[in-house]
C-alpha cells in the first residue's frame, strides 16, 4: 500500500503529529526487514568449509556372494622392458554370503596374480596384486587376468594391465632365421643393437636353449658412426634336424636419470640342419584338430646324392597324447615316408607334442629326430 493512500485514510481521524510518527515507524520497519533479508541471502552464499570425503563402506546388496573391484584396469603408461611393474586391485565381497576365489588365470606367463586372501566374508575386503614382467616385450601390451569366484552374479571378472614397453636395447629383429645349415660346416649370422645408453657395456654373451651349446657370439668391430654389431657362430657339430637356440646378452648401462641398470637382451636364432639325408620338412605338423580326431601325417626323407640307405627303426618319444605311432615306409625311388598316425583322446585339449626318432645306417646320421606338433583348441 502506498504512503499517499495510507495518509488519505487516516488523516481524518488521527492527529497530524501522531500520523507522522506512524509513517516514520512504518518506514523504519520496512528498511529493517529488507536489511535482514539481504544479510540472510549474503549468509546463504558464503562458502562453508567441507570436510574431506571419506570412503563409504560398500553396501552388501547381492543375495549370495559377489565381488566388486574398486578398479578393474591399470595403465602403466610407457615402461622399460627390464623393469617389472606391480598393480594392486582392491575388492570387496558385496554379497550376503562367503565369497571364495577359486582360481586366477593370467593371459600369459609374463603376468602373475596373487590374492591376499581367497575366502572373504560379506562386507570384507581384500586385494589382488598383479606383477607384469615386460622382458622380451615391446610396443603396446594389453594383458588380461581372469578371476574365478563362487559368485552367482560375477563368477568371472576380468582385470586388465596395459602398458607401452620401450626396449632398453633396440634391435632390427629379435628372431633370426639361420640359413639352411649343413652338418659338419660352421654357420654364422650378424645383427645390430642400439642401446639407449651409448656407453652400454656388454659383460657376457651366452648360448642357451635346446641347442644353445652349439652357439657362441661376440661383438665385432664396426666403422665409426655405424651401429654396434653382434655375430653369432654355430658350431660344425650341430645335430641333424630343427635347430633352436637363444643368445643372452648381459650388460650394464645408465638410465636417462643417471642411475645404473643391469640389462639382459634375448635373441632367438633358429633354423634347420641337414647332412647326406634331407627331409621334405624338418617339423611334422599335426595341425589343429578337435578332440577324438584321427590323424595321419607324412614326411619324406631321402639322400640328395641318390645313394641307397636304410631306415632301421622308428619310435615316438615324449608324447603328450597317448596312441601316437610312427612307421617308415620304403618308396620305389629309394626314399622313405615317415608316417605318424593315431587317434586323439576324446578328453584331450591343448598342445600335441612328440619327438619322432628315426634310426638309419648312414654314418654320422644314425639318429634323426623330428618334432611332431599340433593343438586341440580348448572349448569355451
Amino acid at each position: 500500500m502506498r504512503h499517499g493512500t495510507l495518509y488519505a485514510m487516516f488523516s481524518r481521524k488521527i492527529p497530524l503529529p501522531l500520523l507522522s510518527i506512524l509513517f516514520l515507524l512504518h518506514g523504519c520497519s520496512d528498511d529493517q526487514q529488507t536489511e535482514t533479508q539481504v544479510e540472510q541471502k549474503q549468509a546463504t552464499h558464503q562458502e562453508i568449509p567441507v570436510a574431506p570425503p571419506t570412503q563409504k563402506p560398500v553396501q552388501t546388496t547381492t543375495r549370495g556372494s559377489d565381488i566388486t573391484f574398486e578398479i578393474e584396469e591399470f595403465d602403466f603408461g610407457t615402461i622399460w622392458d627390464h623393469e617389472s611393474m606391480t598393480a594392486v586391485y582392491p575388492f570387496t565381497n558385496t554379497g550376503t554370503q562367503t565369497l571364495v576365489i577359486t582360481r586366477m588365470k593370467a593371459g600369459c606367463g609374463c603376468t602373475t596374480p596373487v590374492a591376499d586372501k581367497t575366502v572373504i566374508q560379506p562386507g570384507e575386503s581384500g586385494t589382488i596384486t598383479v606383477t607384469f614382467d615386460p622382458r622380451g616385450k615391446q610396443r603396446k601390451q594389453d594383458k588380461k587376468i581372469t578371476i574365478y569366484t563362487n559368485s552367482p552374479v560375477n563368477s568371472e571378472k576380468a582385470l586388465w594391465i596395459r602398458s607401452t614397453v620401450k626396449p632398453y636395447i633396440e634391435v632390427d629383429n629379435k628372431f633370426l632365421m639361420l640359413n639352411e645349415m649343413k652338418m659338419g660346416e660352421p654357420e654364422s649370422i650378424e645383427f645390430n643393437i642400439y642401446p639407449s645408453d651409448p656407453n652400454y657395456k656388454i659383460q657376457s654373451i651366452t648360448g642357451v636353449g635346446k641347442h644353445g651349446q652349439y652357439v657362441s657370439a661376440k661383438e665385432i668391430e664396426v666403422p665409426d658412426g655405424a651401429p654396434r654389431r653382434i655375430r653369432i657362430n654355430v658350431a660344425p657339430n650341430k645335430p641333424w634336424g630343427a635347430f633352436h637356440s637363444q643368445v643372452l646378452i648381459q650388460g650394464v648401462g645408465k638410465m636417462p636419470d643417471g642411475s645404473d641398470t643391469n640389462h639382459t637382451l634375448t635373441i632367438f636364432a633358429n633354423g634347420k640342419t641337414f647332412g647326406k639325408i634331407r627331409a621334405s620338412n624338418h617339423i611334422m605338423s599335426i595341425g589343429t584338430l578337435p578332440p577324438g580326431a584321427a590323424y595321419n601325417k607324412k614326411i619324406k626323407i631321402f639322400r640328395e646324392d641318390g645313394d641307397q640307405f636304410e631306415v632301421l627303426n622308428t619310435s615316438v618319444t615324449q608324447p603328450t597324447v597317448a596312441g601316437m605311432n610312427a612307421v617308415a615306409i620304403p618308396e620305389i625311388d629309394g626314399s622313405y615316408s615317415i608316417i605318424v598316425s593315431g587317434t586323439l583322446p576324446a578328453t584331450h585339449t591343448g598342445p600335441i607334442n612328440a619327438q619322432i626318432v628315426v634310426q638309419t645306417d648312414v654314418p654320422g646320421e644314425e639318429v634323426l629326430s623330428f618334432r611332431a606338433a599340433g593343438v586341440v583348441p580348448k572349448r569355451n
